[in-house]
């Protein structure tokens, strides 16, 4: 199993950095920042009921040029997101 509290923390940091009025998701495959949120919120009780099925979707937004990525870069914390990409890599791999 992945190492499930680091992985909650980084969900949750990446929440903090997109629940924000500059927050733009034109580029990505969500509508709205509240879609975002309530994805990532859908993926933190999906993995607390142990259904990793939840990691597979993560990989792809997390992956180059996945939303997240995208989300990132046209708001101004895309540095920040290379950052939250190699923890999230890291803790996927420590499987």
């Amino acid at each position: 199993m992945h190492n499930l509290n680091d992985l909650l923390d980084l969900l949750t940091e990446l929440s903090n950095l997109i629940d924000s009025p500059n927050t733009d998701v034109t580029w990505s495959r969500f509508e709205t920042v509240v879609d975002v949120l309530m994805t990532i919120d859908t993926f933190k009780q999906q993995l607390k009921l142990g259904k990793d099925i939840a990691i597979s979707e993560l990989i792809i937004l997390f992956g180059p040029t996945g939303s997240f990525q995208e989300i990132s870069i046209d708001s101004g914390w895309g540095e920040k997101f290379l950052k939250l990409a190699a923890r999230f890599d890291e803790i996927v791999a420590s499987e």
